[in-house]
């Protein structure tokens, strides 16, 4: 078992003991407006809930939104604590297809915060307090917006806050900022960095202050000649070249707030250092311990200094098998709604985009110009739009999507895929107790996919499969020889993953073939035209009339079906199938 098997485990047991249980707020951010930076024009992105997903396909801008969040932070360091985190540079950040003339322009970012008392007390106080607003003292949480605007003719940034439509400038502002700029964990999961987990203990600098002072300064020095050697041999071996280059070799500020430190992992028998595992399990984990992280910060004890922190993190499904990614795409979500935690990733992955709801989705597209990628638009991903990220993460077209979009957006993991509507209601009939042992027994949802065409996609069958935990379709055995092939050619195993309904006899190959004959007679008789145009009728008569005579059988059947009687015995046969797939898959 490796660790982040291990902290699934931990987190698992907890949750089921209900001892992470977290029922009140903490920090977040609810909206980012850009403007002028990179690929960004003027855009506004609105964070929902705790988990929020931003994709796109490769410089659709996903890394951007990351950046604007990440140059308002002060760094933890990185490998050896130097400043990875990006400054705004605008020389290099103002959009290159902007007019060359900057006068009076800027690049500007409005951030709106959310901040709350009990687990964000030090920024919740400090503003309160330094910013005399005692008429905030008796509320849980507000709102607060961070202005910062970045002028071609200035070196350093104007920074405002407002707080209940107050605007402060200067000195208040940029205290204000300041307080904020510890409060956002990021993990980059493209990147290697063995000692990248240095920022999970707290902050030891502060204690041994001046010591560290001077062995900063040493370690400076020390790579200071180094750069200058490794300067001198890269010159001569590019002097080699008919293009001369000039080197320059330059060292970014050192920082030990943090100290480094080595994890490793094992069973009972053996311990092997973080980085010798693979590159998903060091990812998962990593991912997994700045969770830890900010949940230690949300449960610590109240300090001035308190403020539980954003998690951002960059791809997590790198180096993930995509059943992998399914599984931890779940996790992830359920664990930042659980620990109640905003979590903002970017990603390539389907796997990864939210189950919530469609409006956790953040979907950007370059606009093309004269064949030349230009600014970044953010796409609506609301109402008939829902399915558009899944349409980029899968390469499937919209219409593809369209009789799938309450499975998508559906919390359970346990889903029973079954043809029509109608099949629904005998299926929810068997999960009524009165039938004993015999009920359809599983927790989750019956999802009626409309038709057998729908089963022809492969793609999405495979996804969707991977996404739940357990996952079985049935389909009426009259369109047996269309839909099995295709099912078992993608993996998909008779009897464990899906299974046909109805008797292998004309006319019975369907769930109606499963009912007592005496109720289908009897609406029979009764709705001779509807039989008649059902034979007989145009196509959509015939249509039509099969429809309503699958209602009206269904109705008879939930009216006067009897378990004394018999009448359930062959859909009985059937449960019992799907409730041993469904136990398999637990």
């Amino acid at each position: 078992m490796d660790i982040s098997e291990w902290l699934y485990l931990v987190f698992n047991l907890l949750h089921k003991n209900h001892l992470l249980k977290i029922r009140y707020f903490v920090m977040k951010i609810k909206k980012l407006l850009m403007q002028n930076y990179r690929t960004f024009e003027n855009s506004e992105l609105n964070f929902h809930g705790c988990y929020t997903a931003i994709c796109g396909q490769n410089d659709a801008g996903k890394s951007n939104i990351i950046r604007a969040i990440r140059s308002i932070i002060k760094s933890s360091g990185d490998r050896f604590g130097f400043n990875k985190d990006p400054d705004i540079n605008y020389k290099k950040d103002y959009p290159k297809w902007q007019d060359k003339d900057h006068t009076n322009k800027q690049i500007r970012f409005v951030y709106l915060f959310n901040v709350c008392k009990k687990n964000d007390t030090g920024l919740f106080r400090f503003i309160i307090d330094y910013l005399k607003l005692d008429n905030l003292e008796d509320y849980e949480c507000f709102d607060f917006e961070l202005h910062i605007e970045y002028l071609s003719d200035k070196p350093n940034p104007d920074v405002k806050v407002v707080v209940c439509d107050k605007e402060y400038k200067e000195l208040k502002a940029e205290e204000v900022f300041k307080k904020i700029q510890q409060s956002i964990l990021v993990h980059n999961s493209t990147e290697t960095d063995p000692y990248q987990f240095n920022s999970l203990f707290e902050d030891v600098g502060s204690e041994t202050a001046s010591e560290f002072d001077n062995i900063a300064a040493t370690v400076q020095k020390a790579l200071g000649k180094v750069a200058k050697a490794h300067k001198k041999e890269l010159s001569e071996l590019l002097g080699r070249l008919d293009a001369k280059y000039k080197v320059g070799i330059s060292l970014p500020d050192y920082n030990m707030e943090y100290l480094p430190y080595n994890i490793t992992l094992g069973d009972a028998k053996i311990d092997v250092e973080i980085n010798d595992w693979g590159s998903g399990t060091k990812n998962r984990t990593n991912i997994l311990l700045q969770l830890l992280r900010a949940k230690q910060i949300s449960h610590s004890t109240t300090t001035a200094s308190k403020i539980t922190p954003v998690v951002i993190v960059e791809e997590p499904e790198s180096f993930l098998h995509p059943s992998a990614q399914a599984e931890f795409g779940r996790f992830l979500q359920d664990i930042a709604e659980e620990f109640k935690v905003q979590v903002i990733v970017t990603t390539h992955s389907p796997y990864m985009l939210s189950k919530k709801g469609p409006e956790s989705n953040i979907l950007l597209k370059r606009k093309i110009v004269h064949s030349q990628m230009r600014e970044t638009e953010v796409i609506e991903t609301s109402g008939d739009n829902w399915m558009e990220p899944f349409g980029v993460a899968l390469g499937l077209s919209n219409e593809e999507f369209m009789p799938w979009k309450d499975i998508f957006f559906n919390n359970s993991n346990s889903i029973l895929m079954v043809e029509g509507k109608f099949d629904v209601e005998y299926y929810e009939l068997l999960r009524d107790p009165i039938h004993g042992k015999n009920k359809l027994d599983f927790e989750g949802v019956v999802f009626d996919y409309d038709g057998w065409s729908t089963l022809k996609n492969p793609t999405l069958l495979r996804f969707l499969k991977n996404r739940c935990k357990k996952f079985f379709i049935t389909y009426d055995l009259d369109v047996e020889k269309d839909i099995e092939e295709i099912l078992k050619r993608n993996g998909f195993k008779r009897n464990e993953d899906y299974f046909p309904i109805g008797k292998n006899v004309s006319g019975l190959r369907n769930i109606e073939g499963l009912l007592p004959r005496s109720f289908v007679d009897k609406v029979n008789s009764i709705n001779g035209s509807l039989v008649s145009a059902a034979m007989h009728g145009m196509k959509n008569e015939q249509e039509s009339a099969k429809t309503n005579l699958k209602r009206l059988y269904v109705e008879e059947f939930k009216k006067n079906a009897r378990i004394s009687n018999g009448d359930f015995d062959d859909f009985y046969k059937i449960i019992k199938i799907i409730n041993k797939a469904f136990l398999k898959n637990k």
